[in-house]
């Protein structure tokens, strides 16, 4: 599944992601006498986790996601909490989003093992609520921002038999899969913000973050329509609630030039695995074992600069640098295809030590450049902006390093993406604001509404 960037967990998710579940390549010994394939397959479940960041009003998507340094409306309190001195009433805002996640899944066949389909998920939410009240040098705000809503599934079918064929090739091998992921994080945010001076302003936001995390993932060997052999299992059913923080800055030197700048923490979560092993071999068919793994939001590094060449025309220009790693850092990301036996004293008499200490699950962090303009025309009591930008969208899927053709499949390298942008608005005498923008690129389509009332 793909997503893009918001406040930084793009593309998915990301999907995706699930990510987290790479940890369960590191099972309890119970889980060692399993099959090659079961042992890189526990690491699956991470290669579509995608993250969509962008800043949630159809204003700044509009504008490419470059906001930092103009953070001027009520999603100020997540973009910059900076921003927030530039209110000067109180204001409520709305804002509404449906997203369609386009993403590439193994579904070959006997005859042709590297083919592949893609898999669309639709899905709709409002993505921010907020309130704003600024006294004196002070504003404060009250928001809700939805993080992450990420949906995947997929459901392929596998060819080849294990059981019935002992020596078969890897490369030629293939799981079938049943999967459904569902994840959701919520901020609940209290924004301040200080100016103690015409030329800056400083904001923080104390944010609570709730998670809710659902996968599931059936692998089964060759099947017809009446029956499924299924070989391997993994689910979770988790909850979590952890703080974060968002620190922001802005500098205007004059009414046509601002700097600003953003830290945002992720917050750590942490979820509860479950695995189901099944070996019709072995004298106990079923092997079941419970993991708690660490889901970490990635940390992000945000700087901007507005330029007003006009009174009623604005370039913004925004470097973001994510810390996908943050990811997987926590995590065990050797996978047994290059390893080595390595003698025990005990049972079960042997272990696997990676051969080359390379890590052979790999997830870069990235550098987005987002860049849009704004202008507005008049039309009677209304003014119109118009937006147009695009952001680049660095590849931050895991990817695996180990010559395996195999595992290239399950973990590939993929390119990076370009999202274009655009949007328009409708502002009646400063009180009342209606915004829309889309957002689309290779693996994401979005459509975002904004209502601002100001009293």
């Amino acid at each position: 599944m793909r997503k893009n960037h918001n406040i930084v967990i793009s593309r998915t998710v990301i999907a995706y992601f699930s990510l987290l579940l790479i940890m369960t390549a590191t099972a309890p010994s119970g889980l060692l006498a399993q099959s090659f394939w079961r042992k890189n397959d526990r690491n699956t479940f991470i290669r579509n986790v995608q993250f969509n960041f962008n800043i949630p009003s159809a204003r700044a998507v509009g504008l490419g996601g470059a906001f930092v340094a103009i953070a001027d409306d009520a999603t100020a309190g997540m973009a910059n909490p900076a921003g927030l001195t530039v209110l000067t009433k109180p204001e409520i805002s709305s804002h509404f989003k449906v997203s369609r996640f386009t993403h590439g899944e193994n579904a070959g066949t006997a005859d042709d093992n590297n083919k592949r389909r893609n898999f669309r998920d639709d899905v709709g939410s409002q993505s921010y609520l907020s309130l704003v009240y600024p006294y004196d040098k002070f504003s404060f705000s009250l928001y809700r921002q939805e993080l992450i809503n990420f949906e995947s599934s997929f459901d392929a079918q596998g060819f080849g038999n294990v059981f019935k064929q002992k020596d078969l090739d890897p490369s030629l091998f293939m799981f079938g899969n049943d999967t459904r992921s569902d994840i959701e994080v919520n901020n609940w945010g209290a924004a301040m913000a200080y100016k103690p001076n015409k030329y800056v302003s400083i904001g923080i936001s104390h944010i609570v973050s709730t998670l809710e995390f659902r996968f599931y993932e059936n692998l089964f060997q060759e099947s017809n329509e009446l029956r499924r052999e299924k070989v391997f299992s993994v689910s979770s059913n988790s909850s979590d609630t952890r703080y974060s923080v968002n620190l922001g800055i802005k500098v205007e030197p004059s009414p046509y030039i601002t700097f600003g700048a953003v830290y945002r923490s992720g917050p750590r979560f942490e979820i509860t695995n479950t695995i189901e092993d099944i070996d019709r071999n072995a004298s106990t068919p079923i092997v079941q074992a419970s993991q708690q793994l660490v889901f970490k939001v990635p940390d992000v590094y945000s700087a901007g600069l507005a330029v007003r060449p006009l009174d009623n025309l604005t370039f913004s220009l925004d470097i973001v640098h994510v810390e996908y790693h943050d990811l997987i850092e926590e995590l065990d990301r050797n996978l047994i295809e290059d390893d080595v036996a390595v003698g025990l004293e005990q049972f079960p008499y042997s272990d696997f030590a990676d051969s080359d200490g390379i890590e052979d699950l790999v997830l870069n962090n990235a550098t987005e450049i987002h860049f849009g303009a704004e202008y507005y025309f008049l039309l009677g009591e209304w003014m119109i902006p118009v937006r147009a930008g695009f952001y680049t969208d660095p590849a931050h899927v895991v990817y695996t390093t180990v010559d395996s053709e195999a595992l290239r499949r399950l973990f590939p390298r993929v390119g990076d993406e370009v999202h274009g942008t655009f949007g328009f608005g409708f502002v009646l005498q400063n009180k009342i604001q209606l915004d829309a923008a889309v957002n689309v690129s290779s693996s994401v389509a979005e459509a975002l509404l904004s209502a601002v009332f100001r009293f």
